[in-house]
């Protein structure tokens, strides 16, 4: 995924692409620019304002896989 001007975002403390999410499987994806990563806790609290019972959140530096986050009871994982 090569895409111009990735937008930065305070909150999440990286330059972000894109994000999806599917609301039937739960699952959000946030796709950054290459060599980035994400705050983890920005990463959730944003996901949960779209779903509060969002269960996982799978991360892309470029088109490379970073991290996933999965809801385990209360607390968040990361992967």
């Amino acid at each position: 995924m090569t895409q111009e001007n990735p937008i930065y975002l305070p909150d999440l403390m990286c330059e972000v692409h894109s994000l999806t999410y599917d609301f039937p499987t739960r699952t959000g994806r946030l796709n950054m620019a290459q060599g980035n990563a994400t705050d983890m806790a920005g990463a959730i609290a944003l996901f949960e304002r779209i779903d509060p019972n969002v269960e996982l959140i799978s991360t892309f530096a470029g088109d490379v896989p970073d991290t996933i986050y999965r809801r385990h009871r209360k607390d968040w994982i990361a992967q």
